[in-house]
């Protein structure tokens, strides 16, 4: 019976949980700056300059399929140990950290003809809440694909003077 940490946060009211292992550490997003990266799907918000380091954003709202988040001064960026890289994903807000018990894990429920969503491991109840556990591997990669095809690389950007 293995106990798990998760970090939970909240988009749009709904709450979401990822490993906390996976987890490389929380920002808030209105210190940093988001560099806009031409050509890229809307679910790639940019980039951003943390410690020297160039890391992709991703807008897990335009993920899901939600609308824009109006007053983002409480957003956060959760950032992420992914294949190598560090990337961020953004949150309206990282509510708490709790252990649970991943025998307790829940497979979500199908409906005829829903979409697959491969991302999510299950769902975990934590004393009266429901928490979608997020699988950040397939969160970040479309269709399947590694995350450093998805990717442009810092290499392709750069200009030659």
């Amino acid at each position: 019976m293995a106990i798990s940490q998760i970090v939970i946060f909240e988009i749009d009211g709904s709450e979401y949980g990822i490993d906390a292992l996976a987890v490389n550490g929380i920002l808030r997003a209105q210190k940093y700056k988001i560099q806009k990266v031409p050509g890229h799907s809307r679910i790639i918000e940019g980039m951003i300059n943390l410690r020297g380091q160039v890391n992709y954003i991703y807008n897990l709202r335009n993920k899901f399929g939600l609308k824009e988040m109006t007053n983002a001064e409480d957003s956060k960026f959760i950032m992420l140990n992914m294949e190598g890289q560090v990337v961020g994903c953004i949150v309206d807000e990282v509510t708490d950290i709790v252990h649970f018990n991943e025998a307790e894990l829940q497979v979500p429920p199908t409906l005829a003809g829903s979409l697959s969503v491969s991302y999510i491991k299950g769902i975990a109840k934590v004393d009266d809440r429901m928490i979608i556990i997020l699988d950040p591997v397939q969160l970040l990669t479309e269709d399947g694909s590694s995350m450093e095809a998805s990717l442009v690389k810092l290499s392709d950007l750069a200009i030659s003077s």
